[in-house]
């Protein structure tokens, strides 16, 4: 996959959080970043834009990241969908896998780290940090 075909859709209640994965990403070459602010906006940037991975934070208002994660995978199964979260109790990891995350993610995580799982989730040409 071409890294300017790439959709990263970015789902964290945290405006700083967004922020500094929005520049990572364009710094990368990565052709199109969704943002949403909450879960349920997720879910609807989600249906939208059918990204090719999606980074989805754990702790947010209107919808955590697990019920997010939960109707992600109703719509489309084979989504490669990465938690984050500060949160790294075995608890909430294994439910995190139980309903279909793709990785964990704990924070806070490199530049480095979000290229290397891109990388191995989509096979992306040309991507380097």
């Amino acid at each position: 996959m071409k890294k300017e075909d790439v959709t990263v859709l970015i789902v964290d209640d945290s405006e700083h959080i967004r922020a500094l994965f929005a520049v990572t990403l364009k710094k990368l070459g990565i052709g199109t970043v969704v943002m949403a602010s909450n879960g349920e906006e997720g879910v609807e940037q989600f249906q939208k834009t059918n990204p090719s991975i999606v980074f989805l934070d754990n702790l947010m208002p209107k919808m955590n990241g697990l019920e997010a994660l939960s109707r992600m995978r109703e719509l489309r199964p084979d989504a490669v969908v990465v938690m984050l979260s500060a949160v790294t109790s075995i608890e909430v990891v294994k439910e995190a896998k139980e309903r279909g995350a793709s990785f964990y993610l704990v924070k806070p995580y490199t530049q480095a780290k979000v290229v290397e799982i891109i990388q191995k989730f989509l096979n992306v040409e040309g991507l380097t940090p």
